[in-house]
């Protein structure tokens, strides 16, 4: 059986990324065997640091790595892919694991996941239907709610690669529709950037990429940028989508959305307004807490993990009261 390791970078959602641990492992076992849990260097808030031991006790054994990350780069829009120290490009999301991970796909995957079927043998058997084609990604493509061409019924997921409009064209659809990304997405047309359209990328999600051609062709080896910056892009991957596509690559469309649900406890199925919002961050924790403790583990921790707890609150509040002074200073 064709084994693969999973990537998922942590930034705050505790519960939620238990509740992703469980159920891929619930769900996909079979396929896995290393997770790593990479621990941004930054988090949206305090708990998120509460999280780290709990989630070392429960899933240390079942083959998670937890990788604490040495910079927070989560976006790297404004710097050139080329010029980035070992220390700043593994700091990247997803790139420690990709660097890192001895097998020949990686799955990447968001921690606020909940996963009812396995995904992973279905993408694999992609990858073996289309062998030596250059097929680099299996995933849901696109962000097609924030793209003008899906508004205006012209490109889907699976028409990516036959829809072609022009530069003057997708200028003028993004006036007669207007996305939530409508300013980004006018630059990088004005810029050039057409086709794959701005808001193409294999999305992050859950997705599974063949790693052996990933090294290839992104920096150093090959032109293409890292998958988990932006630079000339929308968002994250969109950039390593775009110029992967563009240097011979190709991707399969799977929807991760027959196989898992995505904020599954987010009334808007979208995760990133909880990192900016502390109600919504505390409401939708607080129901993966409850899924958590009603499917599968009681939110209970031995003692050394609770004092690890605590030592590492006490340290957090020195370094806090240490930094206040040394501004003062």
């Amino acid at each position: 059986m064709q084994k693969i390791d999973v990537a998922i970078s942590y930034y705050g959602k505790p519960y939620q990324t238990m509740v992703t641990l469980f159920s891929l492992l619930e769900q996909s076992n079979n396929y896995i065997d290393k997770i790593y849990l990479c621990i941004e260097k930054k988090q949206p808030y305090e708990d998120a640091w509460q999280g780290i031991p709990k989630i070392k006790e429960i899933f240390e054994k079942r083959g998670v790595i937890i990788v604490h990350l040495d910079k927070f780069v989560p976006w790297m829009a404004n710097v050139s892919p080329q010029g980035l120290d070992e220390t700043t490009r593994l700091s990247l999301r997803y790139q420690y694991a990709l660097e890192k991970t001895n097998k020949k796909y990686l799955l990447i995957c968001h921690n606020d996941m909940l996963y009812h079927k396995d995904l992973i043998h279905p993408m694999i058997q992609v990858f073996e239907r289309n062998p030596g084609e250059n097929l680099v990604g299996v995933g849901r493509i696109g962000q097609c709610w924030n793209c003008s061409a899906f508004y205006a019924k012209l490109c889907t997921p699976e028409k990516f690669e036959d829809y072609k409009p022009s530069q003057q064209e997708l200028l003028e659809q993004l006036e007669q529709y207007p996305t939530p990304r409508y300013k980004r997405s006018r630059e990088l047309v004005s810029e050039g950037f057409v086709h794959p359209l701005p808001e193409c990328r294999l999305n992050e999600y859950a997705c599974l990429v063949n790693v052996d051609l990933y090294r290839k062709t992104t920096i150093p080896n090959g032109p293409v940028p890292y998958f988990g910056g932006v630079w000339n892009g929308s968002d994250t991957a969109a950039a390593w989508f775009r110029d992967s596509y563009l240097n011979g690559l190709r991707f399969e469309n799977l929807y991760y959305e027959d196989y898992a649900d995505h904020a599954p406890f987010s009334s808007v199925s979208n995760g990133n307004d909880a990192d900016n919002n502390r109600v919504i961050y505390e409401d939708i924790e607080q129901q993966a807490r409850d899924y958590m403790i009603k499917h599968y583990h009681a939110d209970q921790y031995s003692a050394s993990t609770q004092l690890r707890i605590a030592k590492m609150l006490g340290k957090r509040k020195l370094q806090k009261i240490y930094n206040k002074v040394l501004n003062r200073l």
